[in-house]
Formats: structure tokens, sequence, C-alpha cells
């Protein structure tokens, strides 16, 4: 009976801790992963013939790889905590899918907004992207939470769905300049960027579905 007592405990609390340490992983490590990244990326670009400078296509992988390395090593660091904190918790091939397709959307979406800005002006500068800079870091919260949220046992997953959801209110509002410039219209040099984004809203609003579908309204069934 305690052990079946401190079980149920560790379910019914386990996710929120479990979202709050991912938080503060995503936080960490989307600080350090930059200079991991560049530290292993610049030297293999550089010997392919891609330069790792301003100007240079380089730059623009360099930085589209960050994404990937943030949320690979947030995931990676998570599984142990998520087997400590959340009893019966699983890792599905579904919530594989839904973070590798998150990370590579991610990922994308900074290649492209950084050529698009090159290809403008020659080189890539922050302030030219406007609120869209925000957009990929919005996306590997997503890919992440919703990876998480279908890892844990039904009816549970409320903390995680609220982190993705607030994510996803935060794309929302960073791409609405971006839709209100589309109105006038998209110049050709803008497309592959504009269908940058309107995948990852596809993405985020199929995983959203999925998450509530499997995380909570499934737990009805259960």
């Amino acid at each position: 009976m305690p052990d079946a007592v401190t079980s149920r405990s560790i379910t019914i609390g386990g996710p929120a801790l479990w979202a709050l340490a991912g938080l503060g992983l995503y936080v960490v490590v989307g600080a350090g992963s930059i200079f991991l990244t560049a530290l292993v990326a610049d030297p293999i670009l550089g010997a392919l013939g891609m330069p790792v400078r301003a100007g240079e296509v380089g730059l623009s992988i360099r930085n589209a790889i960050h994404p990937i390395v943030w949320g690979a090593i947030v995931a990676a660091a998570s599984v142990p905590i998520g087997r400590r904190l959340v009893a019966g918790i699983r890792f599905s091939l579904a919530g594989t899918a839904v973070l590798v397709v998150g990370l590579g959307l991610a990922a994308a979406t900074w290649f492209l907004g950084e050529e698009f800005v090159r290809a403008r002006y020659a080189w890539f500068d922050p302030e030219y992207v406007g609120l869209s800079l925000f957009a990929w870091p919005a996306i590997v919260a997503i890919a992440l939470a919703g990876w998480a949220a279908l890892a844990v046992p039904r009816g549970h997953a409320r903390a995680l769905i609220g982190w993705m959801l607030l994510a996803a209110v935060g794309l929302g509002l960073v791409l609405v300049p971006s839709m209100i410039g589309a109105a006038d219209g998209i110049e050709p040099g803008s497309v592959p960027l504009a269908s940058a984004f309107l995948l990852d809203v596809a993405y985020v609003v199929g995983v959203i579905v999925a998450t509530l579908r499997q995380g909570e309204l499934g737990a009805s069934g259960s």
C-alpha cells in the first residue's frame, strides 16, 4: 500500500515538476548550446568550404543547427528526470516524431530567415528579422512540450500542455507582423520563409490536437 500511494503521488505531482525542470533546462541549455554548436560546427563547415562568418551561408547553416542541438540536449537530459518523477512514463514513436519534426522545422525556419535577410542586405543582422527572430525558439519549446506531454500517463499532461499553449501563443504573436505584411502580397524571394511559417503554424495546430486528444481528452475513457 505505501508503494501504491507513493507511486500515485509521484504520478499526480511529477508531470508538473518535470515541466518546471524542463523549463529550466530549456533556458540553461539554450544559452550553453550556442557555444557547443559553434565549437563543433564551425571547424567542420570551414573544412567543407563554408566558412562561418558574416555574409556567408556557413553562418546560416551553423545557426540553423543550433535549434536541433538545443532540443536534443534538453530532451536527452529530461528523460532520466522524467523517469524519476513520473510513474508510468513512456516515450513513444509518436512523441519522438513530434520532437524530430518540430526541431527540423525550427532549424528550417531559422535558416530561411537568415538567408532571406542575407539575400537582401548581403549579411545577417537580427534587427532585420524583427519579431520573427523568436519564432524558432517557440517551435523548439512546442516540440519539447508536445513530446513530453505525449509521454506522461493520460490525464496528467496539463502542466506540459500549458507550457506548450503558452509557447504557441508566443509564436502567434511574433508572426502577426509577417502575416500583416503578407496581406499586401508576397514577393518571390519571401515565398520560402512564408512557407516555413505556414508549416510552423500547421505543425503547432497538429501537435496541440494530438496532445489534447491523447494526453487529456483521452483520460475520460481511462
